[in-house]
C-alpha cells in the first residue's frame, strides 16, 4: 500500500509540475524555421531538405544582395521559396550595423528593403524583420514598428537566454530566437524542441549558410545535420509555422496582457 501511496503522489506531481509548466504556454506548441541572408546554398542545399519533409520556412533576405551570384540567390531562387508558400521577409538593403546608422539611413534600410521585396515577391512579402547582427535598441525598433509587423531579435541585454517565446514574456517586436550555429548538434535541438512542447512555447530556429561557409564564420550547417534537424521538427508534435503564421495565431492569446 505504501508503493502505490507513492506512486500516486509521483504521478500527480508529474501532472501538476506539467499544467504549471504550460500556464505560460500558448493555446499549442509552435516552432519556426528560418534562414538568414538569401545564401545561395540554401537553395542548392536547404530547399530539398525542406521539400523532403514538408517543413515551411520563413527566408530573411538581404534585398540588396538578391542576384549577387555566386554567394547570394537570384530573383529566381527565391521565388522558388515563395513559390511554395515560404515567407519572404526583411534583413534590410545592405546588411548594416543599424545602430550606428543615422535617423535617415536606418530608415531607407527598412523602407526600401520591403519596397524591393514587395515588388518582386508581392504584397504579402516583407511584413516581418530581422535586425542584421541581431542588434537593436529602443530608437531602431522604434523605427522598425513604423514599417514591420514583428521583429525577430535576440536577448540583447542577457536576460533571457532560453530562446523561447511564451504567452507572458510575449512580445511581437522582441521575437527570441536560438542561433543554430556549426558547433550545434541535432541532440541540442531536440532539446530545444523538448523544451519549447513540454511549455506549449514558440521556438524559432535561425539558420544561415548550409553545407558552404563562404561568409567564413560560426553561421554554417552541415547538409546532413539541416537535414537531421528538419526530420526532429517535423517529427516534434509542434505546429510548424512561418514567423508571420506564428505572430498571428498568438496575436488574440496575448491582446491585452
Amino acid at each position: 500500500m505504501k508503493k502505490l501511496l507513492t506512486l500516486l503522489a509521483s504521478m500527480i506531481l508529474v501532472l501538476t509540475l506539467g499544467a504549471l509548466a504550460r500556464v505560460d504556454g500558448f493555446d499549442r506548441g509552435l516552432i519556426s524555421v528560418t534562414f538568414d541572408d538569401g545564401w545561395t546554398s540554401q537553395h542548392q542545399n536547404a530547399l530539398p531538405i525542406l521539400e523532403r519533409y514538408g517543413i515551411p520556412a520563413t527566408m530573411y533576405i538581404i534585398s540588396g544582395a538578391i542576384n549577387d551570384q555566386p554567394e547570394y540567390m537570384t530573383q529566381e531562387q527565391i521565388q522558388d521559396f515563395a513559390g511554395r508558400g515560404d515567407e519572404i521577409a526583411s534583413h534590410t538593403v545592405t546588411h548594416p550595423h543599424l545602430r550606428e546608422l543615422s535617423p535617415g539611413q536606418l530608415n531607407s534600410e527598412l523602407t526600401e528593403s520591403q519596397a524591393t521585396l514587395r515588388q518582386m515577391f508581392g504584397p504579402s512579402a516583407a511584413t516581418s524583420f530581422a535586425s542584421p547582427y541581431a542588434e537593436y535598441n529602443d530608437a531602431t525598433l522604434a523605427a522598425i514598428r513604423q514599417v514591420y509587423s514583428n521583429h525577430r531579435a535576440y536577448d540583447d541585454d542577457g536576460t533571457d537566454s532560453s530562446g523561447i517565446n511564451t504567452r507572458t514574456s510575449y512580445n511581437a517586436y522582441n521575437l527570441k530566437v536560438k542561433f543554430v550555429e556549426s558547433t550545434t548538434t541535432t541532440a541540442t535541438v531536440q532539446g530545444w524542441i523538448e523544451t519549447a512542447k513540454a511549455a506549449n512555447a514558440w521556438l524559432i530556429l535561425s539558420y544561415h549558410e548550409v553545407g558552404a561557409n563562404i561568409g567564413g564564420g560560426a553561421y554554417t550547417t552541415d547538409t546532413a545535420v539541416l537535414d537531421a534537424d528538419m526530420k526532429a521538427v517535423r517529427d516534434s508534435g509542434l505546429q510548424v509555422v512561418t514567423v508571420a503564421q506564428g505572430a498571428a495565431e498568438v496575436l488574440s492569446q496575448t491582446a491585452g496582457r
